[in-house]
């Protein structure tokens, strides 16, 4: 799921080994604004694209503290895709 907002640009990825666990992906600036410096790491380099580990909950309490943070003019830029490939099934 790929978020976009004024706090930042965000890919929020489900883990395949842990189910309560998610991988947050962005830049380094919108990492750092909502995350702890410490649990940030390098993902791509050429990319300058750095993800963080978190749990469900804790996705959950950041997507709320995003929508909180929304000021009424800024809905415009306050974005959620849906993943394609939600309807597939796995064989």
């Amino acid at each position: 799921m790929k978020i976009s907002s004024l706090q930042g640009d965000f890919k929020v990825i489900q883990t395949i080994k842990n189910r309560d666990e998610v991988l947050v992906l962005g830049s380094w600036k919108d990492l750092v604004r909502m995350f702890d410096s410490s649990r940030t790491f390098l993902v791509n380099k050429s990319e300058a694209l750095f993800g963080i580990y978190l749990c469900k909950q804790e996705c959950a309490e950041f997507m709320n503290k995003i929508i909180q943070d929304i000021d009424y003019h800024e809905w415009e830029d306050f974005k959620i895709e849906k993943p394609i490939y939600q309807n597939q099934f796995q064989a």
